[in-house]
């Protein structure tokens, strides 16, 4: 083998390297999440050391070592930046927050925490981990979660229906005001939209407030909807299916999120396959 090529394959097996430990990255921020340490830090007001987070988690020190590591591991993907000061070794870094820390505190409305925890809880790994048996079948069925789509997931399970609806609802609230906000005239000439899967309608309360001639109707599953009241004299909530029917409109918006995008990746694939048999 000459050297091009052995630098050739060095390069492959990083990447195949970087696959396989690619869950790390997940955990890590995981981690983070349930230990609160993106809003200790963004709420310190000036970079924080190991032992000044260690202490403000009620962390024993002979722990703080293993907290440092996964600071280290946070700042490398961009949460935090690490300071040093001048001859201060590894164990000396303070950190400061990013705006990708952002994303991680519970009291940012654009926050995706549900988003993360959900990504990784096993109702949603689960399946993917079934997926190599499942196809090896020579017949349809025992897939995960007996066939059943997310949505339905989430109306049988009230923590993962709650997880799916944060997750929704603050994605929702970056994006509406984006859309808002560089997109308004896109509504001009429009008396009634019909915003498709609109969870609490956090979208349709912007468009609704940034438009006050359109009606927005917000369609979305009964176990979703129902409860919910009006905040607008031109918002109205409607429970449904939207594989059944949706109400009439000028306009249906639809806008896909992680739930959509997963539900293209998983059931979509399975029920493909099982087309082909």
């Amino acid at each position: 083998m000459d050297s091009d090529t052995a630098v050739q394959l060095l390069k492959a097996q990083q990447q195949v390297w970087d696959h396989s430990f690619a869950y790390v990255k997940t955990m890590a921020v995981q981690f983070a999440i349930e230990l609160d340490i993106p809003s200790v830090v963004q709420s310190h007001g000036k970079p924080i050391t190991i032992g000044e987070l260690a202490a403000a988690l009620k962390i024993a020190p002979a722990r703080a070592p293993f907290l440092g590591r996964l600071m280290r591991m946070l700042a490398h993907l961009g949460y935090f930046v690490e300071n040093f000061k001048d001859g201060d070794d590894e164990t000396a870094a303070s950190y400061s927050p990013t705006e990708m820390c952002g994303f991680l505190v519970n009291d940012n409305p654009f926050n995706t925490v549900s988003w993360l925890l959900l990504a990784n809880d096993p109702v949603l790994v689960d399946p993917w981990r079934s997926l190599s048996a499942w196809i090896r079948q020579p017949t349809t069925g025992g897939a995960a979660h007996n066939g059943k789509k997310l949505y339905e997931v989430c109306g049988e399970d009230p923590r993962v229906g709650k997880l799916l609806g944060e997750g929704t609802g603050r994605d929702s609230w970056l994006f509406s005001k984006a859309l808002v906000a560089k997109c308004g005239s896109h509504f001009q000439g429009l008396k009634s939209i019909v915003d498709v899967g609109g969870n609490t309608g956090t979208t349709s309360k912007a468009v609704a407030e940034a438009f006050p001639e359109i009606h927005c109707t917000v369609f979305d599953l009964a176990q979703v909807v129902s409860a919910l009241e009006p905040t607008q004299p031109n918002l109205s909530y409607v429970a449904g299916d939207m594989f059944q029917k949706i109400p009439p409109a000028d306009a249906v918006f639809l806008k896909v999120s992680f739930s959509e995008s997963y539900h293209t990746q998983s059931s979509h694939f399975r029920e493909d396959c099982e087309m082909l048999n």
